[in-house]
């Protein structure tokens, strides 16, 4: 089952590359650093979980623990893209930005979706002895802790559009690096909150994700470099084929270090006492 979570993972953030980087028609970024803010959130976010399995014992990276991946986002990439020579306009914000937040949400997937899975009504494709079964697909897309993980993901790259977008606009306009990760970190901490204060409902992550898609429309459309020669469609799938290669390797990669240095649960005997006992409550 872990190689369909690293395919599912991987395949979440080739889409969400895929999205952000045709999106960015006139003046795209160079694939290279689009890659590379990827591989930064990637590692960063496993840095982080690694640290509070060490400290606190294995864990889903889950409520309160988003809020520290969102403020860290928001934080972040300002001064990472202080810098940037390539940060010529406004809407360069949030592709760096969505791309680092890809990278993140495939980590915490990988992380998250064993410990659900197990204990969900499908652990028993978990178990010791299960054989691989392209029906495992099916059997993971209609996990309601698959959903729910899709869900948070959702909620993070949402986020991380609306603070792209206030790093465009702020770092172009000058904003000290300091001031501007305050506002954003600020900002990404104020959406976290507010959809773990609503459960996670699907009507306030709608409006989240419509919120995200409207400013990142609104943003492109005043690009200054619009009306230039868009890139060769060759270019693009070239781009493209390099860029998706690189993210399941680097998914592959993850479950395999996750595997090795967290006990993740495969099956419901496995589980703590305390999420046992919700599991097999009536």
């Amino acid at each position: 089952m872990e190689i369909y979570i690293a395919f599912f993972t991987g395949l979440l953030g080739a889409v969400l590359l895929a999205v952000i980087y045709l999106a960015d028609r006139w003046e795209p970024e160079p694939i290279e650093l689009i890659q590379s803010s990827f591989l930064s959130g990637l590692i960063a976010q496993l840095v982080l979980i690694l640290a509070m399995t060490l400290f606190g014992g294995a864990s889903s990276w889950t409520g309160p623990w988003l809020l520290v991946t969102l403020t860290g986002i928001g934080v972040y990439l300002p001064y990472q893209l202080r810098r940037q020579p390539e940060l010529d306009e406004r809407f360069d914000g949030i592709v760096y930005t969505v791309a680092f937040s890809a990278g993140a949400t495939c980590a915490i997937h990988l992380n998250n979706l064993p410990v659900a899975l197990a204990s969900s009504p499908y652990r028993d494709a978990l178990g010791v002895g299960a054989e691989p079964d392209l029906r495992d697909l099916l059997i993971l897309a209609g996990s309601a802790g698959f959903r729910e993980e899709l869900g948070s993901g959702l909620v993070v790259i949402a986020t991380a559009v609306l603070v792209g977008a206030v790093v465009g606009i702020l770092q172009l306009g000058g904003t000290p690096p300091g001031r501007t990760a305050a506002i954003c970190g600020f900002a990404a901490l104020s959406l976290g909150v507010g959809d773990l204060l609503a459960g996670g409902h699907w009507i306030v992550r709608f409006m989240l994700v419509v919120a995200a898609v409207g400013v990142a429309i609104a943003v492109k459309r005043r690009s200054v470099f619009r009306g230039r020669p868009e890139p060769a469609e060759s270019d693009v799938l070239v781009a493209g084929a390099k860029t998706v290669l690189m993210i399941f390797g680097a998914a592959l990669l993850a479950t395999v270090l996750l595997q090795a240095a967290v006990e993740q649960p495969r099956s419901i005997r496995e589980l703590p006492d305390r999420e046992r006992s919700v599991v097999e409550a009536p």
